[in-house]
């Protein structure tokens, strides 16, 4: 029963309207307040006289103000605030025509309706209110002046005076009562939207100076990034390059330690190859390395391929614990990856708890890639270096077989110029030139007049060019380096004259080889095949004797030496079909 009272006293609650709220708890005081005045009025009216008059209007007026307490639960606020106005007031005014006018107690009621509209409906319907009820309460003096109303106008009882104007006392004072909680309500709402606006302020205030350090740090983080993806590209060194990217790290970001592990050839260990710190030279000095897939964070990420981070290592045993690194309180293992393969990780490490958030690890997981594909790069240079040197020495050793071979058939390809001619300069060899050629350097004499410079191909001395000054006048350093320049000119013309002299060999050999096969291919007999072989062979070779026979593998029986004084036949005796005994 009391909670059924207490749930129709209580005004209802509309969320996320705090304004239909507050004026449909208002509506619902000044309904009950009524309703309470209508039940002690129609106490009143019993004991006077001609009640069967008052009663009904009492009891309609409850009714309303029931039917109005229904309609305000369900949501119409405005409606029934505005009905609730109208209805009293338009009760008020029959009540003021019909019993007294002016002289009825129910005459200064409209100051009532005033009130009650200006808290159920603002200043604009308590402004049209008043204006109503002045020009109502003219109209019924202005009636009463000239006779014309219905009621009764004599002097009335004391308690007829009386009753009904403790109730619109009453109603008026519990009207200010809501005025004044209405405006204390409203002072508190105000001071606690401003304390929330306040703590709103300093949240708001907190979550700049957060954002704006965050955004800091990332700038940082990122700038840092930039510099040290671009000192590692431009990097082609392997081991520099690690030195770097890892000194680098440590230095721009603060970090206590930065190691680089790399997977060696085997593929079951993490090698470190480059570390930050004190303690990381300890870890190098000892050749550490961590087992791929290992139960340490750096094992782990070389597996999963995925980063890790160790936001408190007293807590999180899966970490790369050191008694070399023993500040450390917090770590972060990227994966180095390089076309779709895990080739190392990066570990850092932090003195501080905490120090990894997921958007600095993002980062740094864009550096780390960076990193790999600079590591990849360097390897593959270098692999390019390796190949290419082993192609010019390769080529370095056919190139100088070849010069050998051509120096042993022609060993006095020389020149010697004057001022008069060119002359081929035989097997002189100054000292100077002795000291050019097997050193490899240049060499002067003591008074600077004479100049030897090697002439090299490909790492290879094949000559020397020598030159003297007359009248003691020296080598200047313009005339030296000229002369370096037309040594190294010449060592490329005279490398491309062999290169064309060797071609124009092969063609030559190859053009023979097809004159000779062409010929053969005309033969229609053996004998035929042989003879025209031995010709062309003769013919092209230039020899004095050329025999072409054929054997099986036997021993061909001894024949008398052919002596120095017969004539040498300039072809192989040809066998013509019939003779007996041939080869």
């Amino acid at each position: 029963m009391g909670n059924t009272i207490k749930r129709l006293l209580t005004p209802p609650v509309f969320a996320g309207d705090e304004q239909k709220t507050h004026v449909a708890a208002l509506l619902n005081t000044i309904l009950w307040i009524f309703i309470a005045v209508c039940i002690a009025a129609g106490f009143f009216f019993v004991f006077l006289p001609n009640p069967e008059l008052s009663l009904p209007l009492v009891g309609g007026f409850l009714l309303s103000n029931g039917a109005l307490l229904w309609l305000m639960r369900r949501g119409q606020v405005s409606s029934a605030s505005m009905m609730f106005l109208v209805v009293f007031w338009f009760l008020m005014l029959a009540v003021s025509f019909f019993l007294g006018g002016t002289q009825s107690a129910t005459y200064w009621s409209f100051v009532v309706i005033v009130v009650a509209a200006g808290l159920l409906l603002g200043g604009r319907g308590a402004i049209a209110f008043a204006g109503l009820s002045v020009a109502a309460t003219l109209g019924i003096a202005l009636a009463q002046t000239a006779n014309l109303l219905p009621g009764r106008l004599g002097v009335r009882s004391p308690m007829e005076q009386w009753w009904p104007l403790s109730l619109f006392l009453m109603a008026t004072a519990g009207l200010i009562n809501l005025t004044s909680n209405s405006w204390g309500e409203a002072l508190r709402r105000a001071r606690r939207y401003a304390a929330e606006l306040e703590e709103q302020r300093a949240r708001l205030a907190e979550t700049v100076q957060e954002r704006t350090v965050e955004l800091t740090r990332r700038t940082r983080y990122l700038e840092a990034t930039a510099v040290i993806a671009h000192e590692a590209t431009s990097e082609l060194a392997l081991s520099p390059l690690m030195d770097s990217v890892v000194d680098s790290i440590s230095r721009k970001f603060s970090f206590y330690y930065t190691g680089l592990f790399l997977v060696d050839g085997t593929g079951e260990w993490l090698e470190l190859v480059a570390a930050s710190g004190e303690g990381g030279q300890k870890l190098l000095a000892r050749g550490y390395r961590l087992r791929v897939g290992g139960n340490e964070v750096v094992g782990e990420v070389s597996q999963s391929g995925k980063a890790r981070i160790a936001l408190d290592t007293a807590q999180d045993f899966v970490t790369f614990d050191d008694p070399d690194l023993p500040l450390t309180r917090s770590e972060a293992a990227l994966p180095l990856r390089a076309r779709g393969k895990v080739i190392g990780v990066l570990d850092v490490q932090s003195a501080e708890s905490e120090a990894f958030s997921p958007e600095d690890v993002a980062v740094l997981q864009m550096l780390a890639d960076q990193i790999a594909t600079a590591i990849n790069n360097a390897r593959l240079f270098r692999q390019i270096e390796e190949s290419f040197e082993a192609e010019r020495s390769a080529y370095g050793g056919v190139s100088g077989q070849a010069w050998a071979n051509l120096l042993n058939a022609q060993t006095d390809l020389g020149f010697v110029s004057d001022r008069q001619a060119i002359l081929p300069v035989g097997d002189t060899w100054t000292p100077q030139m002795r000291t050019a050629l097997t050193q490899g350097q240049m060499t002067t004499d003591v008074e600077n007049t004479a100049l030897a410079i090697p002439i090299k191909v490909r790492g290879r001395v094949i000559g020397v060019m020598d030159g003297h000054k007359s009248g003691g006048r020296q080598w200047t350093q313009e005339e030296i380096a000229l002369m370096q320049t037309l040594a190294e000119q010449s060592a490329l013309a005279l490398e491309s004259a062999r290169l064309y002299q060797d071609t124009q060999r092969r063609a030559a050999r190859e053009q023979v080889t097809r004159e000779i096969t062409d010929a053969l291919q005309r033969a229609v007999s053996m004998e035929a095949l042989m003879r025209i072989a031995t010709e062309e062979l003769n013919r092209s070779l230039r020899g004095s004797h050329t025999y072409v026979r054929l054997n099986l593998g036997e021993a061909p029986p001894a024949e008398p030496p052919v002596s120095a004084d017969e004539p040498t036949p300039s072809a192989a005796p040809l066998l013509e079909p019939g003779d007996g005994d041939h080869e």
